[in-house]
């Protein structure tokens, strides 16, 4: 557990190979920036934070036709996001809809 408030853009640059991402247990208001871009991310562990939006391209390229690796594991939950906004869309990448996990907030 760490107290992680924001990953900077760009910061993820130097890991062009990352896999796994393991951002739980921290206090991230923001979906890191930069995601889409990474090609071979499968796995972004983000529970446990103060998430509380989620955006269409926070996760995804625009479009559907890319080159990234789809997602295997998206675990959102323990974040105040409200689970029922999220636009269908935003997951557009994800090779399973079970692979997504959101709910379960507890203020």
């Amino acid at each position: 557990h760490n107290e992680i408030s924001v990953v900077e853009n760009g910061s993820l640059a130097n890991v062009p190979h990352l896999r796994e991402l393991h951002l739980d247990n921290n206090v991230l208001t923001l979906v890191p920036s930069g995601l889409p871009e990474h090609k071979y991310i499968q796995v972004i562990y983000l529970h446990s934070n103060k998430i509380a939006a989620v955006g269409t391209e926070d996760f995804c390229p625009p479009g559907y036709n890319t080159k990234k690796a789809m997602y295997s594991g998206i675990s959102l939950f323990s974040n105040p996001v409200p689970y029922w906004e999220v636009q269908p869309i935003t997951f557009r990448c994800v090779f399973d809809r079970s692979a997504i996990q959101l709910g379960n907030y507890r203020k």
